[in-house]
This record gives C-alpha cells, sequence and structure tokens, in this order.
C-alpha cells in the first residue's frame, strides 16, 4: 500500500525546476517531506542519513552526468525507486532509463500535478513489485539447491515421463545412480529397460503399465546393471498426475539407490539370524549405526525444511516420494542394528558427554517428519529445563529413540494422535531424563502383548523373547532390553496406553561464551586436516566470515597435512582424528617433532579417554564435533592469548 506522505528527494540543478517540482508533488501529496540536494554526492548523503521512500533526479548534475548518474545511485541505493527527469522530451533517451533501472521518465515543462501523482504512485509500487519477485526468486533458487543436496544425500532422484511417447526427464541424480554423465542423453523408458537385471525386466514392464491404469502411487524394488557389470538395488515410485498448465497426463515418480539396505537384509538373511550373528562385536554394529545415522540425520533435516517451505504440486510430490523412500531405509537401519541388541548381557560402551537439548530438537523434526507421512497428528510438549548436555551412553540412547520412532509408526491400524512428552524429574547433578508417549498404540498394546502385559513379572518375560517368532513381543523386548543395560526403566500403562521411559543422566556444567571475544586482528594462517568434504566446507565458513585476517588451507588427510606443515608452517592446526592414510593422531605427533604450533584436535568421540590421548602426543586442546561456531572461535581465541601471555 503507498504510503500517503512519502519522504521524496529531489536532486536537480536548476532550482527553479526543483521549485516547481515542491510544487507539483506538494499538491498531490500535502503531507510528503521533501530533501533537495543540488548535485549527486548531496542526494547520495540524504538517501544514506534518510528515509527516502523515491528519488527524483535529473541526469545532468555538477558532479556526475549522463546514465552514469542514474546506475551508480541505483548500485548504492536498489531499495530506492528513481524517476528520471530532464528538460528535452527524448523517447530513446526515455527507453535506455527505464532499462537502466529506472522507474519512470518525466519531461519537465510536461509535469503536472496529475502526471507527477500518477508517476509518483506507479513507480512506487513498480518497484516493490519487482523486489517481490526479486525475493521469490531467490527463495525458489534456495529451495531447489537444498532439494538437490537432498537428493545427493540420499541417493535419490526425480523423474518424469509422458505417457504417450514415452520420453522421460531425469534429474541428475538419476543420471549418477545409472553411471552416466548428468543429462549426457535424452532418457525413455525403452533407455531404462535396457539397463534393468534380465530377471527383473518382467515386472519393471508390468510395472510401466500399470501406471496408466491407477491414480495410485506404484511402487517397485529391483536391480539394474550399470557399466556392464555392477548390479544396484533401486527403489522406484510414480503416480499419474494431470498437468494444470498442459493439462496433460504424465507420470512422476522418484528413484533412490537402496543398494546398501538390500545387502544388510541379505546379510541376515543367509545368517538366519543365528547365534554368530548375534554374537557380532557391538561396537563394530554401533559404528556402522552412527556412520549410517548421520546422514540420516541431515536428510531429515533438510526434509523438514523442504516441507516448510512454499512449492509447486511437482516439488511436493517429490519431496512425498522422498519420505517414503527415507521412512524404508529408516526402518532397515535400525532393525539391523537392534537385532544386535538381542542376546547380550553386558554393555561395552561408556559414559560419555551428550547434546541432549540438540537431540531432543532433532528427534522432535525426526517424528513430524514420519508422522507426516504416516497422516498422523503428533504435539510435542517439550520441557524448557532439558540440559545443554548430560553425561550418558549416547550410542545405546541414539540407538533406543531411534528404536522408539520405529515402533510408533511400525503399526497395521491407523492411530489417530500421539502426544510426546520430555522433560527433567530433578536437577541435581545425578538426574532422570524422561520421555513420555501417550495415545501410543501399535506394538504395546497389541493383543497379544496385553495379555502378556497383565503380569506383573512381565519384564522378565521380556528379558528371555530372542526366539520369539512375534515381531510385536521382540520388538518391545530389544526396547526393555536397551533400557536396562543404560539403568533405566520403561514403564507401560495399558489402561491409558501411555509408554513412559526414566533414563539416568549427569548434568554437564557447560562455561558460557563470551559473544564480545577478540577475533584475529592479525594475520592467522589455519591448516585444517578434515576428510570429510561438507565439514572442510563448514569449518572453512566459520573461520573465514569470523575474521577477515584468517586464511584456511585444507588437507584431505593425515599425511598430506603433514607434508603441507613442512612446507609451508603455520600458526594454528585444526586436526580431525578419524582419517585414512595417516590418521590424526600419529600426524600430530610427527608435526609435534616439528613445531610447537597449537594443535585442536577434532572428533566425534567425547570421551575423556579420547581427550587424554590427544593431549599425550601433543594437541592443545579438544573439540567434540558437532561443534558451534562460538566453541571454536573461544578455543582459537584461548590458545592465541595463552601464547602472547606465555612470550
Amino acid at each position: 500500500m503507498l504510503n500517503n506522505k512519502p519522504n521524496i528527494l529531489l536532486v536537480d540543478k536548476n532550482t527553479d525546476d526543483i521549485a516547481r517540482l515542491q510544487k507539483q508533488i506538494k499538491a498531490t501529496f500535502p503531507k510528503s517531506e521533501l530533501f533537495i540536494a543540488n548535485a549527486y554526492f548531496e542526494g547520495i548523503n540524504y538517501s544514506n542519513s534518510e528515509q527516502i521512500d523515491l528519488a527524483f533526479i535529473n541526469l545532468m548534475l555538477p558532479d556526475s552526468s549522463g546514465f552514469k548518474t542514474l546506475t551508480t545511485f541505483i548500485e548504492a541505493q536498489p531499495n530506492i525507486p528513481v524517476i528520471v527527469i530532464t528538460e528535452k522530451s527524448n523517447e530513446i533517451l526515455g527507453n535506455q532509463a527505464i532499462k537502466a533501472g529506472a522507474q519512470d521518465f518525466l519531461v519537465k515543462n510536461e509535469i503536472d500535478h496529475k502526471t507527477i501523482g500518477r508517476s509518483i504512485r506507479y513507480a512506487i509500487q513498480r518497484h516493490s513489485s519487482k523486489l517481490k519477485f526479486k525475493n521469490i526468486s531467490i527463495d525458489l533458487s534456495r529451495t531447489q539447491k537444498r532439494f538437490l543436496e537432498a537428493q545427493k544425500m540420499g541417493k535419490f532422484g526425480c523423474w518424469e515421463m509422458d505417457i504417450v511417447s514415452h520420453k522421460m526427464i531425469w534429474s541428475d541424480e538419476v543420471f549418477n545412480l545409472f553411471g552416466f554423465q548428468k543429462q549426457s542423453f535424452q532418457p525413455t523408458m525403452s533407455e531404462y529397460l535396457n539397463y534393468v537385471h534380465p530377471d527383473d525386466k518382467n515386472k519393471v514392464e508390468d510395472f510401466f503399465d500399470n501406471i496408466s491404469k491407477s491414480n495410485e502411487t506404484q511402487n517397485l524394488e529391483h536391480r539394474i546393471v550399470t557399466e556392464g557389470r555392477n548390479i544396484k538395488y533401486i527403489s522406484i515410485q510414480s503416480r499419474l498426475i494431470l498437468e494444470e498448465q498442459t493439462n496433460k497426463l504424465i507420470v512422476v515418480g522418484a528413484l533412490q539407490d537402496i543398494t546398501a539396505r538390500k545387502l544388510n537384509e541379505k546379510l541376515m538373511i543367509e545368517k538366519n539370524l543365528s547365534r554368530g550373528m548375534l554374537n557380532v562385536k557391538e561396537q563394530m554394529l554401533t559404528d556402522i549405526g552412527f556412520q549410517i545415522r548421520t546422514p540420516l540425520s541431515s536428510i531429515t533435516n533438510l526434509l523438514f525444511l523442504l516441507e516448510n517451505i512454499p512449492s509447486s504440486p511437482k516439488q511436493t510430490e517429490l519431496v512425498s516420494g522422498l519420505k517414503n523412500s527415507f521412512d524404508e531405509l529408516f526402518g532397515a537401519v535400525n532393525n539391523l542394528l537392534n537385532y544386535s541388541i538381542v542376546g547380550q548381557e553386558d554393555m561395552n560402551d561408556v559414559e560419555e558427554e551428550f547434546r541432549l537439548e540438540e537431540f531432543i530438537a532433532a528427534f522432535q523434526r525426526m517424528i513430524s517428519l514420519k508422522a507426516g507421512t504416516n497422516k498422523m497428528d503428533v504435539t510435542f510438549d517439550i520441557s524448557e529445563s532439558i540440559p545443554a548436555k548430560v553425561l550418558t551412553y549416547p550410542k545405546k540412547v541414539t540407538q533406543l529413540f531411534y528404536n522408539i520412532a520405529n515402533l510408533a509408526f511400525n503399526n497395521d491400524e491407523a492411530v489417530a494422535k500421539i502426544e510426546v512428552k520430555a522433560g527433567m524429574s530433578a536437577t541435581e547433578p545425578d538426574s532422570q531424563f524422561e520421555l513420555t508417549l501417550n495415545g501410543y498404540q501399535p506394538d504395546f498394546f497389541n493383543p497379544e502383548i496385553v495379555e502378556l502385559l497383565k503380569d506383573e513379572n512381565y519384564k522378565k518375560i521380556l528379558d528371555n523373547v530372542e526366539n520369539t517368532q512375534n515381531h510385536h513381543l521382540l520388538n518391545v523386548s530389544i526396547l526393555n532390553k536397551i533400557i536396562k543395560q543404560i539403568k533405566g526403566d520403561l514403564v507401560i500403562d495399558i489402561e491409558n496406553k501411555s509408554v513412559k521411559m526414566c533414563l539416568p543422566v549427569q548434568l554437564v556444567k557447560t562455561v558460557a561464551y563470551d559473544a564480545n571475544a577478540q577475533a584475529p586482528l592479525s594475520s592467522l594462517s589455519v591448516l585444517l586436516v578434515e576428510d570429510h568434504f561438507l565439514n572442510q566446507i563448514a569449518t572453512k565458513k566459520i573461520l573465514t566470515t569470523w575474521s577477515e585476517h584468517v586464511t584456511v588451507d585444507i588437507a584431505e588427510n593425515g599425511l598430506v597435512g603433514l607434508e603441507k606443515f613442512r612446507e609451508h608452517g603455520y600458526d594454528l592446526v585444526l586436526m580431525d582424528i578419524q582419517m585414512p592414510v595417516m590418521n590424526g593422531i600419529e600426524s600430530a605427533t610427527k608435526i609435534r617433532e616439528l613445531s610447537e604450533v597449537p594443535i585442536i584436535a577434532l572428533t566425534a568421540n567425547a570421551t575423556s579417554q579420547e581427550e587424554t590421548r590427544c593431549k599425550s602426543v601433543g594437541m592443545n586442546d579438544y573439540l567434540t564435533k558437532p561443534f558451534k561456531p562460538e566453541e571454536l572461535h573461544s578455543k582459537i581465541m584461548g590458545l592465541l592469548l595463552s601464547g602472547q601471555q606465555g612470550a
């Protein structure tokens, strides 16, 4: 809506013309405030110091002339609409002014109060519309970038097909799944079938044939052969839709590489879930779980962001396909790791620092995502008393929460609503974290299990069901076993259909970070030794945006880091621990033989043993991933300041 009292800047060398413009503007906008400038730089000063809604500018000024006057003003003040005023009528000049960014072009001797009022309204409204379109374009570009990143992380691609010609459009990630350069050829349904495993070709042909017979979502898992020898397992989903713009029927779909899940399933089948499988070292399985769940957590966050960004119907359809694929992968990983719990009596896990507050926020996003996929209503009651960090058993707690999420939505009957409550029962160093799910019907309240839960000794029964064929009972038994291993308690209320988990934790005191802490004021060269590409990008960005004096070189493993340090020398080294070729401990040991340069360890293992190991080889400090930017800044400044004081 146009402001009835706009602040208007008049920039013209002719005082008589200025006076006429003032009179005409006041006749239309009597409450407007006018700012008069007789030169370009005087006008710029006004635009910097005052809230200007519109500027009238003569292109011929004492200190600037021609279109340079217009373009430099727009570059300096892109949010202020400009109307060019001139002495002579010149259509070519007017068109060039509009192309250069002006909202309107007026000839002085043709201006009256009606003309100038119409021009002011038009200029402000047109400029506002352009800014809105620009912001929409930026938002769409950001959405597309996030969506493509989610596809890459999830090994997920999207496609569409003309139902008549069978010509297909593949996203870049689909080309990648088949081992081709992106957009290297025009794909068709026949081209797709050429790479299907011979034993699966008939069912894939039936899949495409059935697409045109129903508007329901179609799903299929099959194999493809890439590069003539590599076999991949693919999950494909599709749906027939009517495209509103062209009024044509098209097929839209999603494609995901599920080879890892299929190989895990095959492994479990071959072992028949035998004792040999149950005795696989827990450490190895939990490490695999963390490596898989880290990208799953990133995908969850990206999906949560994508769902909350306005999108087209086609994008919504594709995101829905990605969510379905995510649920399948999530369930398979969770099931694989669950079976490692059955039959284990001892827990080799150690207490570590755990970011409980961040983890609960991530868990809430994951539950929201799965609830949307399953068309369920979920409400949250998350207490503000949950601490940032606690001392507990992170691997077991993570596995427990993934189990809870899987059980909550792994059911045959629809559950209308679930309430999730989380909080602390005490504030002492030895506290108890509580998670309650109300309205929780599946698995726990299966009719067979309800009868079991009526027995007051049901927990003892749950401890001895490794060989049961009842998957409902087995799932509840696994959950009970995890809670028991971390010395917690599981309380099941049959009447109210409520499940409550009580987990003992120790509060960890956190050191407050001073937001006003000094940043480096002189040159600081940093060597970042890190093998993970995304961590390289993120950590470098954290440092270079912190201070213009910081420069960062990257080494992808400890050996490259050692060679770079020998060649260049640095003021500070950030050293990841788990890396190929040469790990961080070995690299830091050899660097310490050459120099006393400050070294900060970056590691995902938040244990006192890991910290002791890092410092025993000469590292100066220790930071646990994932870390916040201010935590890294604080560590660096602490080392730099202590070094200056000791100098």
